[in-house]
């Protein structure tokens, strides 16, 4: 029995390759080149790796020294990455104390204050804040206890006292109602001080451009001074005489209308009854001391 020959495997052969097989062997690759630094010995390599993170940290120090010099800051303020030379020469300039703490250096103490200065705290004499004296006017008497009498005239007449005249005089009320027509137009009050109307209820009464004030006789002082502070403070307008509201020995303080001091003491009343409502006295005696302003 004849044995057939067996075909050709497809598969290489397990010493493809190998010398005396159909391949040939790869060329061999050549050595790998080194740079220069590869080149160097391991004590170069970490001496110059060293001068090379040392030539980083200068580089950024001088870039935020120059970025803190572009904000206004001083080189000195700026931080280094590195450590501090000590052998720079220290700030000359004393550390700023934080607010609240004392410095550590002592402070300079402040100048003298000088006579301008002082001067400037005190008040000038223009200064509004500062309060001035009163001024005392004095007074010079221009006539002293001077008897005078006011009636009440029947009807719608009135009877009037002037104290700076001194005068008295009487009125229709025609001529009245003109005279207060014309004080009004001119602006000069009327030149009576005082009067008295009405012969039912008897009304005597202060007129415009008057101040005046009621005094006891027991608080009734007799000097200028006194009178003139008590008129100006005032009180006194007008009494109803039918009731006799005002009796005797009543003091009025009267500043007139050309600025005098009228001191008038009631000493009497003539007619009138005082049992009634309706009788006022028909006349009122005065005792009167007229003061003018010093000049």
């Amino acid at each position: 029995m004849s044995t057939a020959p067996m075909p050709p495997s497809n598969h290489p052969h397990q010493n493809a390759g190998s010398p005396g097989g159909p391949f040939p062997p790869p060329p061999p690759q050549p050595p790998r080149r080194q740079g220069w630094f590869g080149r160097q010995s391991e004590a170069v390599r970490i001496t110059i790796i060293g001068a090379v993170i040392a030539g980083v940290f200068s580089l950024a120090g001088a870039v935020l020294t120059s970025a803190l010099t572009d904000k206004g800051e001083s080189p000195s303020d700026a931080k280094a990455p590195t450590q501090p030379n000590t052998a720079t020469q220290p700030n000359t300039t004393p550390p700023k104390s934080s607010e609240g703490s004392p410095s550590d250096e002592p402070s300079t103490p402040s100048p003298p204050s000088t006579p301008s200065d002082q001067e400037s705290d005190s008040p000038s004499p223009g200064d509004s804040s500062t309060a001035t004296a009163p001024t005392t006017v004095s007074y010079k008497p221009s006539y002293t206890k001077q008897a005078m009498s006011l009636g009440l005239p029947p009807g719608s007449d009135l009877g009037t006292i002037d104290f700076d005249a001194p005068a008295t005089r009487r009125y229709t009320e025609d001529e009245w109602n003109k005279a207060k027509e014309t004080a009004e137009q001119s602006g000069v009050p009327v030149e009576a001080d005082l009067t008295y109307q009405n012969t039912l209820d008897g009304f005597l009464s202060l007129r415009n451009g008057r101040n005046a004030a009621q005094l006891q006789p027991t608080d009734a002082s007799e000097k200028a001074e006194d009178c003139a502070r008590a008129a100006r403070v005032g009180g006194f307008t007008e009494a109803e005489m039918s009731t006799w509201d005002l009796p005797a020995k009543t003091v009025l303080c009267v500043l007139t209308d050309k600025g005098n001091i009228a001191r008038v003491v009631i000493t009497g009343f003539i007619g009138g009854n005082p049992q009634s409502s309706v009788a006022p006295p028909t006349q009122i005696t005065l005792e009167v001391t007229l003061w003018k302003p010093g000049t």
